[in-house]
């Protein structure tokens, strides 16, 4: 009996003091939700955020397309932002990421959209054909990646780049994008940038439980500074307030300062139709402008990934 009773002493003295530790660390500032590990934690699919990028290679090309098309394809709640189904194709290709021998080529279809009065700019889907990129995205801020797989050619005057589905859907084309280097910038009017703002959506391993919404914004900053509602209000027509002074809307914390060589072009699009992928909605109808710029390795070059905000969450049944 006398030995039980020294045994539960010293399991609650333990237990005690874990407790203590953990309340230390806590107060102390020292717990730092950035060096969360994803599963498994002993080989983790992508390193601890923010992420850095270098060695990066970005075509950008302007398009418009059939009207309807970007509303169809957003997520509720957001809304689009102007009446011209203008959208951007965003080509990447990334020598490294945060040092960690991660190389990815990803290609985009962004667009500006409104959220609560806020404007923003959301990606509609996008394609990538690293698995770091593609978990870190979806888990992490809900951008809707999907896996691909990308061929960058260089020509003398220009480059063409071709995005397939995996050989799991016999590598059937989706987009087919040739651009050419060119003399004579366009006068065409890109829609403004501000903060990415994505809806961030985790089905229910239950059926007793509903789908949990999130409306993530990367680049927001402060949320007490920027006038943001309190989580929770769902997408409700609240005002969503503005950006904190002195912050840029749409530079993710802890990016690097960039260094690019961006050159004029022009640019053709051509969209696949593939069983889970109908792109030929976006047309294009026209490509109006084009855009391509390189960053230098090391760090000072390319761009970075910071963590975001939940702006609002709610549930829905689907």
């Amino acid at each position: 009996m006398k030995k039980r009773s020294i045994l539960f002493a010293v399991c609650i003295a333990a237990a005690l003091a874990a407790f203590a530790i953990v309340s230390i660390a806590q107060n102390s500032g020292e717990y730092n939700g950035n060096n969360f590990i994803p599963s498994p934690i002993f080989a983790p699919i992508y390193p601890t955020l923010p992420h850095t990028f270098r060695d990066m290679k970005t075509i950008r090309i302007l398009c418009q397309a059939p009207p309807g098309a970007i509303k169809k394809a957003l997520m509720p709640p957001l809304e689009p932002a102007g009446t011209g189904d203008l959208f951007t194709i965003l080509v990447g290709s990334v020598g490294d990421v945060k040092d960690g021998g991660f190389a990815a080529h990803e290609t985009a279809i962004n667009t500006s959209v409104l959220y609560k009065g806020r404007l923003g700019t959301t990606t509609i889907i996008e394609y990538i054909d690293s698995d770091m990129g593609l978990v870190a995205g979806r888990e992490v801020y809900g951008w809707p990646k999907k896996m691909s797989e990308t061929t960058w050619m260089e020509h003398r005057d220009g480059w063409s780049v071709m995005i397939n589905k995996m050989k799991d859907q016999g590598n059937i084309p989706l987009i087919k994008i040739d651009y050419k280097y060119t003399d004579t910038p366009s006068n065409a009017q890109w829609p403004e940038g501000g903060p990415t703002l994505l809806v961030r959506r985790i089905p229910p391993a239950s059926r007793t439980m509903k789908v949990l919404n999130q409306l993530v914004c990367v680049g927001c900053g402060r949320l007490d500074d920027a006038g943001i509602p309190l989580i929770g209000s769902g997408p409700t027509s609240k005002p969503a307030g503005k950006p904190p002074a002195g912050k840029p809307a749409g530079k993710p914390e802890g990016a690097p300062p960039a260094q690019r060589n961006e050159t004029a072009g022009i640019a053709t699009v051509q969209f696949f139709d593939g069983p889970w992928d109908p792109l030929t909605m976006f047309g294009p109808v026209k490509v109006l402008d084009a855009r391509m710029s390189i960053s230098p390795g090391g760090g000072s070059g390319g761009g970075g990934l910071g963590v975001g905000e939940v702006l609002d969450q709610w549930e829905s049944e689907q």
